[in-house]
């Protein structure tokens, strides 16, 4: 099967995991477009970013680390984390042209982000430069849904667009398993008990 499938030997369980991020992915588009169903996209968008901690984490504890990984771990997170908070945008507001602009802006700065961390990932170091794209995505998403459910004014939205993108590619360091990551998760996971609850 490999022979004609050269590929497939990368199919090991957290590359497994991490496409399985992206159905999880796809199926939130759907819900955007299709269903215009915010509260489902954003559950099944928080699916796959836990399937991105998963994939790292299980990657490590089986040595199972590869460049192959790596890349399609960037890929899956791009799609996810990038462009599908931007398909929110354009699916549940009316955006003008600065909200269009804050909306391409952050998905370039992950886009940046995402391929800096690739090249910078060999040097093994204890922490992340910038904010990571799962943490502009929360913050992204919590604005629109703000905007959507409780009636804030869509600048909002704006403004989270233009920070995610500097986050994501700032200098600042943050500590990988650090406090800082506990509270993004921490937020997250109330963000998203509160979108299944309301």
């Amino acid at each position: 099967m490999k022979k004609y499938f050269p590929s497939l030997q990368y199919a090991n369980v957290p590359n497994i995991i991490t496409t399985f991020g992206l159905f999880f992915g796809i199926a939130a588009c759907y819900f955007l477009v299709v269903e215009r169903d915010l509260r489902s996209a954003i559950i099944l968008l928080s699916v796959s970013m836990l399937m991105d901690l998963v994939d790292g984490l299980l990657a490590a504890k089986l040595k199972q680390q590869t460049l192959f990984g790596q890349y399609l771990d960037s890929l899956v997170d791009f799609f996810i984390c990038c462009i599908v908070p931007v398909m929110a945008v354009y699916v549940f507001l009316e955006p003008n042209i600065l909200t269009f602009i804050a909306a391409g802006f952050a998905s370039a700065c992950g886009l940046w982000r995402l391929a800096y961390f690739n090249v910078t990932a060999q040097e093994k170091r204890n922490y992340f430069t910038g904010m990571p794209v799962p943490g502009g995505a929360l913050l992204t998403s919590m604005s629109i849904w703000l905007v959507v459910y409780y009636g804030f004014p869509a600048w909002i939205c704006t403004l989270a667009f233009f920070l995610a993108g500097l986050m994501m590619t700032s200098y600042f360091k943050l500590e990988k398993y650090g406090i800082w990551q506990k509270a993004l998760w921490g937020v997250g996971v109330a963000f998203v008990i509160t979108v299944i609850v309301l």
